[in-house]
């Protein structure tokens, strides 16, 4: 009986459905068609696909010399070259943004492979808006060069500390940041830190060591939007487990030389060579009768451990000597737009001294131990942008690199290593 009456309210309310579905306005059936599309199009929306391609064709003075500039000018067979094409950067980057979350994947595809970037979930704080928690892989939150696409810059490389000191730029970690909202009187304020493993590159952990940054930045911009102005400060504080390999240290020998010596018990074994960095930087941008001018510059300092003939940060535990280094390092930068037309000229000067304690023919003296790794470079750097549109543009550049002369073989004078640039992007 029960079973019948079930059967019988099943039927009965098909029966209704159906008479009310006759019965609707038309208008009412294509409102509700439209809300349907209209629904999956706002998901669609959500997806955001963007990227960049850079060829480019390159020029170095003489054949199978080292360079910042993309990578030396061999191969891994040893072959040496004068100039080359390649694909520099090949981008694609997919956001979906939903309410406070946002996911990104970003790729590297290029002659050379296939590589992540920006890959990560980041949450911002659904009150304020202005709190946010990002995990994943992200851009190491040290200066301004390090942080801005490769997209925008207006020189082909960053600076050659950064390129040693931040391979790729990026880290695997948990990231904070704080903006604080336009009602505040302190609007323009930022605070980035990050806890990451270190390891350089897009690498995996080789330690269980953690390395600490964070930077500090406050912009403004005037009420017309003809001057806007931003300075910062970056502090890094980290390192690596050097594992069974001996450690130097920079000294005054015993006979009087500047070089590395170490300690040879064993107690120094095994633990971290620490990465302390600190910079700060500084923009500036004004709209006037000649176009817009830019100025940049940023300025970095602290202890950097290497290997001998190397600062460049490791993405596995080291299987070499390690030497410990002062450093500095700078770039300034000149742009100007050649007032409303579609050109522009830039102007860049960077060094970096990843042993400030010796100098000139000191380096790569007998019983000092030092060698290509305590070498200063210097970099003078012009170039003329032409924008094609909105969404090309043609780059012209040239480095004129500058190396210390010292008793290094082969650095007893300058190397033949300027290279030129030509950049579609």
């Amino acid at each position: 009986m029960i079973k019948r009456i079930f059967l019988l309210s099943l039927f009965l309310a098909a029966f209704s459905s159906r008479a009310q579905d006759s019965l609707e306005n038309p208008i009412d059936t294509l409102f509700r068609a439209f809300s349907a599309l209209q629904d999956k199009i706002s998901k669609f929306e959500r997806l955001k696909i963007t990227g960049y391609i850079q060829p480019q064709w390159q020029y170095i003075d003489s054949a199978g010399a080292p360079s910042v500039a993309g990578g030396d000018f061999v191969t891994a067979t040893g072959s040496k070259y004068f100039d080359r094409f390649t694909m520099r950067r090949g981008r694609f980057k997919f956001t979906y943004d939903f309410q406070n979350v946002r996911f990104m994947l970003n790729t590297d595809a290029t002659e050379r492979g296939y590589f992540l970037r920006e890959t990560y979930v980041k949450i911002t704080d659904p009150w304020l808006n202005m709190a946010s928690v990002t995990a994943g892989l992200l851009q190491v939150q040290f200066g301004f060069e390090v942080t801005q696409s490769s997209s925008e810059r207006e020189t082909p490389e960053r600076a050659r500390y950064n390129q040693t000191l931040f391979p790729v730029e990026r880290d695997m970690g948990i990231f904070g940041s704080i903006l604080v909202p336009k009602s505040s009187k302190l609007f323009g304020l930022k605070l980035d830190v990050a806890c990451m493993n270190g390891s350089a590159g897009v690498a995996p952990e080789f330690d269980s060591n953690k390395d600490y940054t964070g930077r500090i930045q406050y912009s403004k911009t005037t009420t017309n939007e003809k001057f806007t102005f931003a300075i910062g400060a970056s502090g890094y504080y980290g390192g690596y487990r050097i594992g069974s390999q001996k450690d130097y240290r920079f000294c005054t020998l015993k006979n009087g030389d500047k070089g590395f010596d170490y300690a040879t018990d064993t107690a120094n074994y095994n633990r971290i060579a620490q990465r302390i960095y600190y910079g700060a930087d500084i923009q500036a941008s004004i709209d006037w009768l000649i176009g817009i001018t830019t100025i940049r510059a940023e300025y970095i300092q602290g202890e950097n451990p290497g290997t001998s003939t190397s600062n460049r940060s490791p993405s596995a535990l080291p299987t070499s000597q390690i030497y410990h280094r002062n450093f500095t390092g700078a770039y300034f930068y000149y742009i100007q737009d050649i007032g409303t037309s579609k050109f522009q000229l830039v102007a860049k000067y960077d060094w970096f001294d990843p042993n400030v304690k010796i100098s000139g023919m000191d380096i790569g003296k007998a019983g000092t131990k030092t060698s290509l790794g305590d070498i200063r470079f210097d970099t003078y750097g012009f170039g003329l942008t032409y924008r094609m549109n909105t969404h090309v543009k043609l780059m012209l550049y040239y480095d004129l690199v500058k190396n210390e002369t010292t008793a290094v073989k082969g650095y007893a004078k300058y190397i033949l290593d300027n290279v030129f640039t030509c950049r579609l992007q």
